[in-house]
């Protein structure tokens, strides 16, 4: 049985819960817990004490890449207990984003990562797969094969004084193998969504996905992308899509359309039981 909780979004479903711009979602499969992205800062945590649901349970975190809303609220979970946490080893690195009067905005971890190590944080590096716990596999690096999904652009990683391009190649995806079929979870989708399922069915051997669920970076699509993601969706025959965080409205109206009933709008306090 796999149970999947919300605990931090940009939007909140029930009186009590905290939105916040980011995403933290629990995965709980069978009596193993994992702590999927940690928000952007206190949510996370204020949201499973209204849930009912005690972060010091958790067996491990992921974490699918190094933006701040999605590696902020880490500090406040490991004040809770050390925690092994799986991540690519560039996202801890000093990432920003350029913007168009040449400023720089910070977008990566907003505390040290000594102040991390030292609240109990023990970082566990991929850069490949990793089964993390049997049928529950973190991706790694993420092929990126499907032309309509461009390359981030606009993201930098600060080395020195230098600024290069940052490729997010630390973005990756959790795939979890359930007896309904594939579920993959999606911190940003910053790889591109077909991309990152077009990957899962590689490495699960199987051309069936049973549920997408989390954050699509769809937010930035023109209406051609857009179309293309949908067919692309479909193509795959996919009985659940669960979209949160960096959908953004036009895309998940468009998805709404086109799904129905298998749609959902993942937010704080939801939680998806699969079997």
């Amino acid at each position: 049985m796999l149970t999947l909780t919300t605990l931090s979004e940009n939007s909140a479903n029930r009186k009590g819960l905290l939105a916040e711009h980011g995403l933290s979602i629990l995965v709980e499969y069978g009596k193993y817990r994992l702590l999927f992205d940690t928000g952007q800062s206190i949510s996370c945590l204020h949201n499973a004490e209204k849930l009912g649901i005690n972060l010091q349970d958790i067996n491990e975190i992921a974490l699918s890449h190094g933006h701040f809303d999605h590696t902020g609220g880490l500090k406040h979970i490991l004040a809770k207990g050390p925690k092994k946490v799986y991540t690519h080893p560039d996202s801890l690195l000093a990432k920003y984003r350029k913007l168009e009067n040449n400023e720089y905005k910070p977008m990566g971890l907003p505390c040290a990562v000594e102040e991390l190590e030292a609240l109990g944080a023990n970082f566990i590096f991929n850069r490949q797969p990793v089964e993390i716990c049997p049928g529950l596999l973190l991706t790694g690096e993420i092929p990126r094969n499907v032309n309509f999904e461009p390359t981030a652009s606009g993201h930098v990683i600060l080395e020195g004084n230098e600024y290069r391009r940052d490729f997010l190649l630390d973005d990756q995806a959790l795939v979890i193998k359930t007896s309904s079929g594939t579920v993959v979870l999606l911190g940003c989708s910053h790889s591109g969504i077909i991309n990152t399922l077009n990957y899962a069915r590689v490495l699960t051997n199987s051309e069936r996905i049973h549920a997408v669920i989390g954050g699509t970076h769809l937010i930035e699509a023109n209406s051609e992308r857009l179309e293309l993601t949908i067919n692309a969706l479909k193509a795959m025959r996919i009985e659940k899509i669960a979209v949160s965080h960096c959908t953004g409205f036009k895309a998940q109206m468009a998805l709404k359309q086109a799904f129905g009933d298998h749609f959902i709008l993942n937010n704080c306090g939801h939680s998806i039981h699969i079997n």
